[in-house]
């Protein structure tokens, strides 16, 4: 691609985040990041793998921070370290090349720069039953939908949290985005091309008339 392009997404669980976001990556021929952060993050500040991956994309449970904004009021704890070395990977990486980044409040990291920002959601039911349909057969013995249905909605109000906390912005929210897609109407390989149609169309510039 001739035009630099950044992609960010965020995602209902269960929505097809990481999917849409790879597919459209591939297709794009960009960079696509996701879990990838947690490796990255491991190396920055040492931590051990399985911590990162259980304490990335969460909001600390006390009152004040600010870490997105650049200023530091107080020490930050190891679990704020993680925030602030994902913060630091996402600017490194938007400067560098296009890509696709999904989560981690990515599109507020790069209000400042030109990016294309998409929220995708889907019927809790149809999330369900897909992250069930998803499942290895041992993993689906252990797991009813109600169970799933738990999950499911444990993890929206963990990334609602994380992303309201650091951004003072609502998650999901119109306003907030360029696109809202819905995963269920369009499916997967409908939302890739949504998504990519509107890039070439209008690379994030305003279409409206002067």
């Amino acid at each position: 691609m001739s035009n630099k392009v950044i992609v960010t997404i965020g995602r209902e669980f269960g929505s097809g985040g990481h999917e849409v976001g790879k597919r459209l990556a591939n297709e794009l021929g960009i960079k696509f990041y996701d879990n990838e952060f947690i490796s990255m993050a491991v190396q920055k500040t040492g931590f051990h793998e399985e911590y990162v991956k259980n304490n990335e994309e969460k909001a600390p449970d006390f009152a004040a921070s600010a870490l997105f904004s650049g200023i530091e009021l107080y020490q930050p704890s190891p679990y704020d370290k993680i925030q602030a070395e994902e913060y630091k990977l996402i600017r490194e990486i938007a400067a560098e090349d296009s890509c696709v980044i999904v989560g981690r409040g990515a599109d507020y990291i790069l209000r400042d720069q030109s990016r294309v920002s998409i929220f995708l959601f889907a019927p809790l039911e149809d999330r369900v039953k897909r992250k069930l349909a998803l499942l290895s057969a041992q993993e689906a013995k252990n797991m009813t939908p109600a169970q799933m249905e738990k999950v499911v909605k444990q993890m929206d109000k963990q990334r609602r949290r994380y992303y309201e906390y650091y951004t003072d912005t609502k998650w999901g929210d119109r306003d907030s985005y360029d696109l809202l897609i819905n995963t269920s109407r369009a499916g997967i390989d409908g939302a890739v091309k949504i998504i990519r149609t509107y890039i070439e169309s209008s690379h994030g510039e305003s279409m409206m008339p002067d």
